[in-house]
């Protein structure tokens, strides 16, 4: 009698990029639409770090973006503490695209990271309401607020990339 050993398997880990629905989306409940809201939602206070920011922030598109452009950006905001950590992991995941290991694949394919965020935590939102319980799991409400911070800063960012000015306050002439 012979005995064969055979490695454990173990599930894969394999997963697919997240499947916008709405790939079009610009606008959703968190479309900033003047800079003080959109510096409100990064914690920026003054004119300095926001021309800072815009000058970071040269060259990117919010509705055309990669996993590896969301992680430099993710990384700035995160380390200028304009993000939580748990929105900063939502930009490093990105579109969520993994290989049997669970390491990341096709980081340099663009999406809609405006829609992505949106329907990512809309999909959360309607799970909730499925799954009433989930919501009192240790972390749960922490998860979802990093969501809505993820959502108010790729929003805020949006506004900042097409903006032509770094200042606060509303100009006006007579």
């Amino acid at each position: 009698m012979a005995i064969i050993l055979t490695p454990p398997t173990h599930p894969s880990r394999e997963s697919a990029a997240y499947v916008i629905k709405n790939p079009q989306m610009t606008t959703n409940a968190f479309t900033v639409t003047d800079a003080s809201e959109a510096a409100q939602s990064l914690k920026l206070q003054d004119e300095e770090r926001i021309s800072a920011l815009k000058d970071f922030l040269k060259g990117y598109d919010m509705t055309s973006i990669s996993t590896d452009e969301l992680k430099k950006v993710g990384r700035r905001l995160y380390d200028e503490g304009m993000i939580s950590r748990r929105a900063f992991g939502l930009f490093i995941a990105g579109d969520g695209a993994s290989d049997v290991n669970g390491y990341q694949t096709k980081t340099d394919v663009k999406f809609n990271a405006i829609a992505l965020f949106n329907e990512k935590m809309q999909d959360e939102i309607d799970y909730r309401k499925s799954e009433p319980l989930r919501s009192y799991r240790e972390g749960a409400m922490d998860y979802l607020q990093g969501m809505v911070n993820a959502n108010q800063a790729i929003n805020a960012l949006a506004y900042f990339v097409n903006s032509s000015s770094s200042t606060l306050s509303v100009n006006e002439k007579a």
